[in-house]
């Protein structure tokens, strides 16, 4: 999926997601140590000690209103405590607050300088964090050089949102730099390797349009558009249908292009639906001749019975 969501939306959703992301480090890690199995009281006279884990143990819960009443103003205040003191769990968590207004007043210069603690630190969620700050200039100047070097430290921490943006940047090209299909290639593989659906419609567009040394392959682009859109991507299932309606890399089936388009379109894809509209005899793209009533209806009956299928799917 291109970057054209709206920088704010996707820092907050970002953000949004960095709780549970250093929960799950933290327990995958054993940060908090075998030592440490806190509960609410033994928490609070730990941090009333100035003992870290249980400043953060504490902030999580008020966070997340587990077994107290939410409070993100007692979140951030035992974030912050655990956080000045240079646990860069908290630092980076500390940072998204900030950016998101939780508990403190929405500052993304303080979020920017909470988060290049944590990335100092090497956390790598501080660090994708940072990335993309610097790449989107929210908080500190704009800086691509730097936000690259803080991406590809947390990419290579295995920090998967870190490899798709860096695939996008590289996809795209950024503040005048030229695109590099070959490095996208590099790190929207890593990407899709980590279960992130929209790097593989960005590797089908490389694919389908070749570039930097990578030649045409309208048959590995249609894979790539195939496994994006067989998971609900709705740019993955708008190029899908394109590749059918074109012949590109698979058989021309207009039947199979609508079916793609109209998921696409049903999943908010309004390019798709102008192409869908083409093939009912109308709408400004050119897509081709017009389909038949009863091929309208064999694609409408195709494409809910693949939703039926994927919904089923993601249900177990």
């Amino acid at each position: 999926m291109t970057m054209k969501t709206s920088w704010l939306v996707c820092w907050q959703y970002t953000a949004s997601l960095t709780l549970a992301m250093a929960m799950a480090s933290m327990q995958a890690s054993g940060a908090w140590g075998s030592r440490n199995h806190f509960n609410l009281d033994t928490a609070r006279v730990a941090a009333a000690k100035g003992k870290v884990k249980a400043e953060y143990y504490l902030a999580i819960h008020y966070a997340k209103g587990d077994g107290v009443p939410q409070d993100y103003t007692k979140a951030a205040e035992y974030m912050r405590q655990a956080a000045e003191q240079g646990y860069a769990f908290a630092q980076n968590d500390l940072g998204s607050y900030y950016a998101r207004g939780l508990g403190v007043k929405q500052d993304y210069q303080e979020a920017a300088n909470w988060y290049r603690k944590a990335a100092e630190n090497g956390d790598f969620l501080g660090q994708y964090s940072l990335g993309r700050a610097c790449a989107e200039g929210r908080g500190v100047a704009t800086n691509l050089t730097e936000a690259i070097k803080w991406l590809k430290r947390a990419a290579n921490q295995g920090q998967a949102d870190a490899m798709l943006y860096l695939g996008d940047v590289y996809f795209e090209g950024r503040q005048g730099s030229p695109k590099d299909f070959q490095a996208a290639r590099k790190w929207l593989k890593q990407a899709a390797a980590h279960g992130r659906i929209g790097a593989l419609n960005n590797l089908g567009v490389i694919y389908e349009l070749g570039g930097s040394g990578i030649a045409r392959d309208p048959k590995q682009a249609v894979k790539c558009f195939q496994q994006a859109a067989e998971q609900g991507d709705d740019q993955g299932q708008m190029n899908l249908g394109r590749m059918y309606q074109d012949g590109a890399g698979v058989p021309r089936d207009p039947v199979a292009a609508y079916q793609w388009f109209y998921l696409a379109a049903q999943n908010g894809n309004g390019i798709a639906r102008h192409y869908q509209m083409q093939l009912e005899g109308g709408g400004p793209l050119n897509a081709g001749p017009s389909l038949t009533p009863g091929q309208i209806q064999q694609a409408i009956w195709q494409a809910k019975a693949f939703s039926c299928a994927l919904a089923a799917k993601v249900s177990k």
